[in-house]
């Protein structure tokens, strides 16, 4: 553990030396950004929604989980990996007096941790963004649904896992940006078009976030008994993953 937590603090300086932060933290501000315009600018449409504050969070999450999560998780995963490839720091990494599987388990940790951030970011601009839009009266935005709100949230965190989880592993077994972000909208897609249709789909690394496009049908809710086999598929993959470094990465001369 000591070992896994140096490696961990050792991988959060990297992300200052790459494009990893900084793209956690555009994904949630241009996607609230947009759509807050949208909804200045669209009272006749939105106020069909009361009330809207709801609405507001019924779309991003949406638009979250099924659109933004996947492609950004995507690309932080594969600039991560990249970082260490453009590096060349596999000779180093891999003599040090630990398990090989070590570093992989960080690497997972690591994008786990940003995407977590980049959803929390998400989650303090929803409020902000909701109360803002407030001031437009036509809007019927009322009061922030506080259930709700941290409902979407904690499901959007369970969803990401599996998700992070795959695309670790993608990312390092096949290099290469237009691949993962391929992988993620394709399957992100393909998913989307199973819910409903087998409860196997929560297998699937999209398959609880693919769930939330339930929420443009209001009486539906989150299959939160999901989750356990979503989870269980993500350590699954990490396993997968941290079993193909250890046997694929070996020290270079």
């Amino acid at each position: 553990m000591t070992s896994l937590g140096s490696f961990f603090r050792a991988e959060r300086v990297k992300w200052r030396k790459s494009w990893l932060l900084l793209t956690a933290i555009l994904a949630p501000l241009c996607q609230t950004g947009f759509l807050a315009v949208i909804f200045w600018f669209s009272e006749s449409r939105i106020r069909m929604f009361k009330p809207g504050f709801q609405f507001w969070l019924e779309l991003n999450f949406a638009a979250w989980n099924l659109v933004i999560m996947p492609v950004i998780t995507a690309l932080v995963c594969e600039l991560s990996w990249e970082q260490e490839r453009e590096a060349r720091a596999w000779n180093l990494l891999l003599i040090q007096p630990v398990p090989h599987h070590t570093h992989y388990l960080v690497k997972a940790l690591g994008h786990l941790v940003l995407l977590l951030m980049s959803l929390s970011l998400l989650a303090v601009l929803l409020a902000f963004g909701g109360f803002f839009l407030r001031n437009q009266p036509g809007l019927l935005m009322g009061p922030l649904p506080l259930v709700t709100f941290v409902q979407f949230t904690t499901y959007s965190a369970l969803a990401l896992v599996a998700v992070v989880a795959f695309q670790t592993w993608l990312s390092m077994r096949i290099p290469g940006l237009w691949i993962g972000l391929a992988a993620a909208i394709a399957g992100s897609w393909f998913t989307q078009r199973l819910v409903g249709g087998s409860a196997l789909v929560q297998l699937l690394p999209w398959g609880l976030a693919a769930h939330m496009a339930l929420m443009f049908e209001r009486w539906r809710v989150l299959p939160w008994i999901y989750a356990a086999g979503s989870l269980l598929s993500a350590g699954a993959l990490v396993a997968l993953g941290a079993f193909d470094f250890t046997r694929h990465h070996e020290p270079r001369s």
